[in-house]
């Protein structure tokens, strides 16, 4: 399981069943679902609780680190994660913010937190990548440290139902 995280504004803490209707509604607003490459719009409460016990029956192979981002009287505004192929790594940055949030910095703070905690737990590489159309989750990365590779390369989008052109990122920790 992982750890819980604090920043200045929010608590970074493992998922858990209690989260799934909020993060349900929030992952099927379609603004939301669009940004993101594996979330299905809409995205059904049964999906999302089917996502949150995956992700905690696979916790102790150490290949996923994932969050909920919970803003104090607020509750979970969303989510982020490294997913890993093994607990050797590359791991990859996701995540996602609801509507109400954006623009506050909050995936930003998520971001940076989580890389470190990828850093101090043995992670030396971090990738990540932004659909062309979302330069707001580009500027998210670039703060977190991330360079863009120069690739551009085709992506499938669930909430979108297409390919559509991601710019790959990479981050050296350590």
């Amino acid at each position: 399981m992982a750890a819980e995280l604090r920043t200045d504004r929010l608590t970074l803490r493992p998922l858990a069943l209690a989260d799934a209707p909020r993060l349900s509604a929030i992952t099927s607003d379609p603004a939301v679902a669009r940004m993101v490459a594996r979330v299905p719009c809409p995205n059904p409460l049964v999906a999302v609780e089917g996502f949150i016990l995956i992700m905690q029956a696979r916790a102790p192979l150490g290949t996923d680190h994932i969050f909920a981002l919970e803003l104090p009287g607020e509750g979970a505004i969303g989510c982020i994660g490294a997913h890993g192929a093994s607990p050797d790594g590359p791991f990859e940055l996701g995540y996602y913010v609801g509507r109400d949030w954006w623009g506050h910095g909050y995936a930003t703070e998520a971001a940076a937190a989580v890389t470190r905690y990828m850093e101090a737990n043995g992670a030396t590489h971090l990738e990540a990548g932004h659909f062309l159309d979302n330069p707001a989750s580009g500027r998210v990365l670039e703060k977190a440290g991330f360079v863009a590779t120069g690739e551009i390369v085709p992506r499938y989008s669930l909430g979108r139902g297409a390919t559509v052109p991601l710019r790959r990122m990479t981050r050296t920790l350590q």
